[in-house]
């Protein structure tokens, strides 16, 4: 009796294994077919439209040596949307910085960021900025110098 029904747990157990086996790529085709914008673009996905939408790097990151003041490189979006990250390390000496995003064909400051300290953590600064307009950051530190790291996206 008990030879019966250990026969019986096994073969149960073994047809919804396979029934779960078999189901299991149809599922993971599906999760596969729809993941988050930038894993698609990343990955160089078929899908236009997934593969535009999200947050794309133009330039950086780029490390400067201990400043107290950085003019970036020019980057240009190809979108309306920019978004620039900058960060700083100070050993806790109290210092801080700020991030200003400058339009290069005039010098005309379109977003100034705040004041921030340098902790490590990146400080962010987004502006609405006409796309194919070249832009570069201005980045100032108040106290002492320190190595400046920075980086600048768009949004499509």
């Amino acid at each position: 009796m008990h030879a019966r029904k250990s026969l019986a747990l096994a073969t149960a157990t073994v047809a919804l294994g396979t029934g779960l086996a078999m189901s299991a790529p149809a599922a993971q085709a599906e999760t596969a077919h729809t993941p988050a914008p930038t894993a698609q673009a990343a990955a160089g996905g078929t899908d236009a439209s997934a593969a535009k939408a999200g947050w794309h790097l133009i330039w950086g990151p780029k490390k400067h040596k201990p400043t107290k003041y950085w003019a970036t490189p020019d980057f240009v979006p190809r979108s309306g949307t920019l978004g620039v990250n900058a960060r700083c390390w100070n050993g806790g000496d109290g210092t801080k910085y700020k991030i200003d995003v400058v339009r290069t064909r005039d010098k005309k400051v379109v977003k100034k960021g705040g004041w921030g300290y340098c902790s490590g953590n990146w400080m962010t600064v987004k502006t609405s900025a006409a796309s194919g307009t070249a832009y570069y950051m201005r980045i100032y530190l108040k106290g002492k110098p320190h190595t400046v790291e920075a980086k600048a996206y768009y949004y499509r």
